[in-house]
């Protein structure tokens, strides 16, 4: 069989395992790497190779920094930290606009935390400032929800973005770079349409609350909460700067490599909100805290895994060669390509890691084969997941029910407004191809 027409079948059954049959995304891959192996005329023992070396190579990649990632997040979350930075960005900003301060919050936030749990922490905050400032609550929801949404597929150490680096061979300070930018942007559109739409189109609700301040607890201090989210950025991207500047061989640059690697710098991170937030945790807390993160963790990596096994496969085959060719005779826009298969993935079954990670994996080999840089790629697939999340998504449920809405104002707020995020992250994503 061609392999074209080998690569649309599995992509087929992919979907339909996926999407109608809700089988678990790791079997769908697997299953659908073994179909467009076998039936584009590989041996069976070597698809099996292909499989097996993809999933290893991949694991091997992001396994421990997708682990750590989530460790770190979740003592954020538990210390307080999180919120603190919340608070600081609101401080910073003012409450006369609030809601920029609540979108550049989430924005913050989500990097170490799962947009999920960043929604409930931040949720009573946004409630007390729109009861506060008088300024609608959907308008402070939707901007809240923007910066949560776009730096949890764009922004290492969040576990999506990672996986993606790890498939494409993207170096984690670069995505951590264009990443933020593209989140940027896709904020900023969020924001956008609840600031100029919402705002005016919309119902004002004013959350019944006292005006004072709610949820005052007693907080870690800011720079012990910001330090242990900046301590591995920015040792990943000196490991970038120094590699890029430095020769081989040079002292600073072999250290930069060791303490600047993703893993390593990670466990940085983790040990540094050990030593500045485990006193108010306490010791069993930090403990379970490292024990949780193994069960939280595990889907994703074998996701992700899975997803590199069947790149793997793709790359063995020629599939993605002959599709590249295909895409190239089209004149479609390459980066229109991830955007669709990602925005698809997402619309129906919900999830935006399976459908970042499964449109990164399908269109590398065509990236390669035109000889576009990967971090397209992330951008356009990441601009894709936000496509349209509604009531398939988790997230839309946390959003709906702490924010005290029924599914019809969900469904006018969160995912209308996650259709402008999509345009926001596709914008930052042709931006950046200007500048590749």
């Amino acid at each position: 069989m061609p392999v074209e027409i080998a690569f649309l079948v599995g992509l087929a059954v992919l979907l339909y395992l996926a999407l109608r049959a809700r089988i678990s995304a790791f079997v769908a891959l697997i299953v659908s790497a073994l179909i467009i192996g076998l039936l584009a005329g590989m041996p069976a023992a070597t698809v099996v190779k292909a499989i097996t070396d993809g999933f290893g190579k991949t694991l091997s990649s992001i396994g421990i920094v997708i682990i750590l990632g989530v460790m770190l997040g979740k003592y954020l979350e538990d210390s307080g930290a999180a919120e603190k930075m919340a608070r600081s960005a609101v401080a910073v900003i003012g409450q006369k606009n609030s809601p920029l301060a609540m979108a550049m919050s989430g924005y913050l936030i989500s990097i170490p935390v799962f947009s999920d749990v960043g929604y409930v922490i931040l949720a009573p905050l946004a409630k007390a400032i729109s009861a506060r400032s008088r300024i609608s609550f959907p308008v402070l929801a939707v901007s809240l929800a923007s910066g949560l949404l776009a730096t949890h597929v764009y922004v290492p150490p969040t576990p999506g973005p990672l996986a993606v680096a790890g498939l494409l061979g993207i170096d984690v300070g670069q995505m951590i770079v264009w990443g933020a930018f593209a989140a940027l942007m896709m904020t900023l559109a969020g924001w956008a349409f609840a600031q100029l739409y919402l705002a005016k189109h919309v119902e004002t609700i004013i959350p019944d609350i006292p005006h004072g301040d709610v949820g005052e607890t007693q907080l870690p201090a800011g720079s012990a909460s910001f330090i242990p989210l900046l301590t591995p950025m920015i040792l990943i991207l000196f490991n970038t700067t120094a590699t890029m500047l430095l020769p081989e061989g040079n002292a600073i640059r072999n250290f930069a490599a060791f303490i600047g690697d993703a893993n390593i710098a990670m466990g940085v991170g983790v040990l540094v909100a050990v030593l500045l937030l485990g006193q108010r945790l306490g010791k069993e807390a930090v403990l379970k805290v490292m024990d949780d993160a193994l069960s939280t963790a595990g889907p994703i990596i074998f996701i992700t895994a899975a997803g590199g096994s069947l790149g793997a496969v793709l790359k063995a085959s020629g599939a993605g060669e002959a599709v590249a060719k295909a895409v190239a005779a089209s004149g479609l826009p390459f980066i229109l390509v991830p955007f669709f298969i990602a925005g698809l993935l997402k619309t129906i079954q919900g999830s935006g890691t399976v459908a970042v990670v499964t449109a990164a994996t399908l269109c590398l080999p065509i990236a390669n084969q035109l000889g576009l840089p990967p971090i397209l790629i992330a951008l356009a697939a990441g601009a894709g997941a936000r496509l349209v999340c509604h009531v398939n998504d988790s997230f839309f449920w946390v959003y709906t029910k702490m924010s005290g809405f029924d599914t019809a104002m969900g469904l006018k707020t969160l995912a209308v407004g996650n259709v402008f995020m999509a345009l926001g992250g596709l914008l930052a994503t042709w931006l950046a191809s200007l500048l590749l």
